[in-house]
């Protein structure tokens, strides 16, 4: 059996470990222990691919001296936003060239952050159980939601609905509805859950657990938050692999790295199909846990997925695009 898990990371399993129960409410298993990888390839041209013949690896990789704590995102200005390793809250350019936002006090454990359609951030601190809006012309820092139990990563839909992993016991998501400020529990059962993704109709959730994998959960209704109780399991991680930072396009694909390995995956729903599109490689990399796709302000495209390995961000073309965003809304 698990022990209750403390606020960090996991780090990789040092033995199988034993089976996790959960009354036998994961359905649609693939088998694919790791994922599996494909050798085929696909000419480039440069042009956005047709969702049904996407670019089997990017159309072009580069990289940015950007150094992030965890997550980051993408701000109506054009820049890239992330916590620095000094908790200051910085904002850079195309060219890596940074500025501060909202100076921090120490490292402060960070993990997710994401900009709403008013343009301000919200930022997860995951040991003071609270998510924290940053005004992004003031820099300044106001209690969002408290009362949280480890809470991780974030994901914002419409109106600026937000979604958050929590990953104290029991292990579950939770959501937060500002026009009505009501929260609830959109799914529980997992052992560490962490990264999320909202694909592009908004009626599946894809949840990231650093132990059982990654897992679907659908809504049973688009104008509420009521979602199916039974998670279907999309696929397992092999041993000693995890999957965190998780991201979908306007295809409806599933893209998930591995937490350990930089090995970027696409996942697509309909098929079933994985493909391993590039295994990234960084020296000087800690772990690869955040991806998100341009905003196309600033240069930062939508047709791009970065990718942090918390020592540089790497821009992956990808020849399709990244789901509506929050930001798209913003002033």
């Amino acid at each position: 059996m698990w022990l209750l898990l403390a606020c960090r990371e996991p780090a990789p399993p040092t033995r199988d470990p034993d089976p996790v129960p959960h009354s036998g409410r994961h359905t649609g298993h693939t088998g694919a222990e790791p994922l599996a990888h494909s050798a085929s390839s696909a000419s480039h041209t440069g042009e956005p691919a047709p969702c049904a013949d996407l670019p089997d690896s990017p159309l072009s990789q580069t990289s940015l001296a950007i150094e992030t704590t965890e997550d980051f995102d993408f701000d109506p200005l054009g820049r890239l936003v992330y916590v620095d390793w000094n908790g200051n809250l910085m904002a850079a350019d195309l060219q890596a060239d940074a500025t501060l936002v909202s100076p921090g006090t120490t490292y402060e454990d960070v993990r997710g952050v994401q900009v709403v359609s008013t343009g301000e951030v919200l930022l997860n601190y995951i040991s003071r159980g609270t998510t924290a809006r940053v005004d992004l012309q003031t820099g300044s820092r106001t209690n969002y939601l408290t009362g949280l139990s480890g809470p991780n990563a974030l994901e914002v839909g419409h109106d600026d609905v937000i979604y958050v992993t929590e990953t104290e016991y029991p292990g579950q998501v939770v959501y937060h509805d500002p026009r009505s400020d009501t929260r609830g529990v959109v799914a529980s059962g997992f052992v560490y859950p962490n990264g999320l993704a909202l694909s592009q109709d908004q009626l599946t959730l894809y949840v990231a657990d650093d132990y059982l994998g990654i897992f679907a959960v659908h809504r049973t209704d688009a104008d509420t938050q009521d979602w199916d109780p039974v998670l279907e399991r999309v696929f397992e991680p092999g041993y000693g692999v995890a999957y965190d930072a998780l991201e979908t396009d306007v295809c409806g694909n599933l893209y998930a790295i591995g937490f350990y390995t930089g090995e970027l995956y696409r996942f697509d729903p309909t098929t079933r199909e994985v493909k391993r599109l590039i295994d990234l490689d960084d020296p000087g990399s800690l772990l690869w846990n955040a991806i998100r796709w341009g905003s196309n302000r600033g240069g930062w495209r939508r047709d791009t997925l970065y990718v942090t390995s918390r020592n540089r961000i790497f821009a992956l073309e990808l020849g399709v695009d990244g789901r509506d965003q929050p930001v798209d809304l913003a002033p």
